[in-house]
Order: structure tokens, then C-alpha cells, then sequence
């Protein structure tokens, strides 16, 4: 399940690595699994995983499950969204 944070902090998780990602009006971006935190610095963010929907706003933050699909995020409104994601960089389970 997707988890809504509303705070202006650091990832949720440990050993992540932060990126910077504007989707512009009518545009889509595809989130790649190793992500698993995404916060919203300006705008508003649509994001969908395995069929569940989730709508963040500005300085709000979700901790996306495992997932083998890829998030969809797109920009709700006509304001450019930026988003601050991190990525997973420790090394992998076996």
C-alpha cells in the first residue's frame, strides 16, 4: 500500500539517493522500481502503482511499496510538478 508522509524531511529510508524530477502539463513520467520515496516539492502529483491511485501535494511524501511495475506519475493542474525522489542504492537482498 502506498504511505502518505506530510512532512519536509529527509527519505523515509535508509542509504537512498535523492534525484530531482519536473513533469511538465500533459506529460507522464515513468518512476523506475529501485525508487521508493517521492516527495512533492511544488505542484501537485498523481501517482498510480498496481492499480492504486494516490494524489500528493505540496511538501507531501509517499513510501512506494516493492513493486515490478513501474509508478506513473503525472502533474495535476497546469503548474509544473517537482518531485525529489530517492532512489535505492543498498545492495541488493539475496
Amino acid at each position: 500500500m502506498l504511505q502518505i508522509h506530510s512532512e519536509c524531511a529527509a527519505p523515509v529510508s535508509g542509504a537512498l539517493e535523492e534525484d530531482r524530477i519536473i513533469v511538465m502539463k500533459n506529460e507522464v513520467y515513468r518512476l523506475p522500481q529501485t525508487h521508493r520515496e517521492v516527495q512533492v516539492l511544488s505542484g501537485i502529483a498523481w501517482i498510480t502503482l498496481d492499480k492504486q491511485d494516490i494524489i500528493l501535494q505540496s511538501a507531501e511524501k509517499a513510501s512506494l511499496p516493492p513493486s515490478k511495475n513501474w509508478a506513473v506519475i503525472s502533474a495535476l493542474n497546469n503548474m509544473p510538478l517537482i518531485l525529489a525522489v530517492w532512489q535505492d542504492k543498498s545492495p541488493a537482498r539475496t
